[in-house]
C-alpha cells in the first residue's frame, strides 16, 4: 500500500490545482459588460440607422452597435473601444453633428491666451445679382433625405464672387 500511496500523490502533485478562489476573478471578467459608448446622432429613418450601424461594426474595438431611430441615440458596446475615435469616425462618415452622452469626457485644458479681435473689413460694392444654376449628385435612400437636403440648401446665404 505505501507504494499505491505514493503513485496517488505523484498523480495529484501532477494536476494543476484550481481552488475556488482563482475561478472568481476569471468568472467576474467573463461577466463584467463592455463598455457601452452612448451618442445622439440624427436619424430620421432606418436607412440612417443602418448606414450608421454600416459604418460602426468594423471599427477597432467596437463589439457591438445598436441604433435608434425615435430617440436619435446609438449605443456602441466594446472592451476596447476608445469613445472620442467613434465619434470622429461617426461624423466624418455620416457628415452630422454627434454628441457624445456616455461616457462624459475629461474636460481639456483652456489655455490662458488672449483673444483676437478680427478687424471689421469694408464691405465691397454690391454686384449685379446673376442667375447660376448649379446640378448635384446626391445618394439620396429616401423621400425624408431629399426634403432634409432641400431645406438645408434653401437656408444657405449665397455668396457673390
Amino acid at each position: 500500500m505505501g507504494e499505491e500511496d505514493k503513485k496517488m500523490e505523484e498523480k495529484k502533485a501532477e494536476e494543476p490545482q484550481v481552488k475556488p478562489e482563482d475561478k472568481k476573478p476569471e468568472e467576474e471578467e467573463k461577466k463584467k459588460e463592455p463598455q457601452e459608448i452612448v451618442l445622439k446622432i440624427f436619424m430620421h429613418c432606418e436607412g440612417c440607422a443602418k448606414k450608421i450601424h454600416r459604418c460602426l461594426k468594423g471599427f477597432e474595438g467596437v463589439e457591438d452597435v445598436t441604433t435608434d431611430c425615435k430617440t436619435s441615440k446609438v449605443v456602441v458596446k466594446g472592451e476596447k473601444a476608445d469613445p472620442l475615435k467613434v465619434l470622429e469616425r461617426l461624423q466624418r462618415k455620416s457628415h452630422r453633428q454627434v454628441e457624445l452622452l456616455s461616457p462624459v469626457p475629461e474636460p481639456k485644458p483652456v489655455p490662458n491666451e488672449p483673444e483676437k479681435k478680427e478687424e471689421e473689413k469694408p464691405k465691397p460694392e454690391e454686384k449685379k445679382e446673376e442667375v447660376v444654376t448649379v446640378v448635384l449628385s446626391v445618394h439620396m435612400h429616401c423621400e425624408a433625405c431629399a426634403m432634409e437636403i432641400q431645406k438645408r440648401i434653401m437656408r444657405m446665404k449665397v455668396c457673390v464672387i
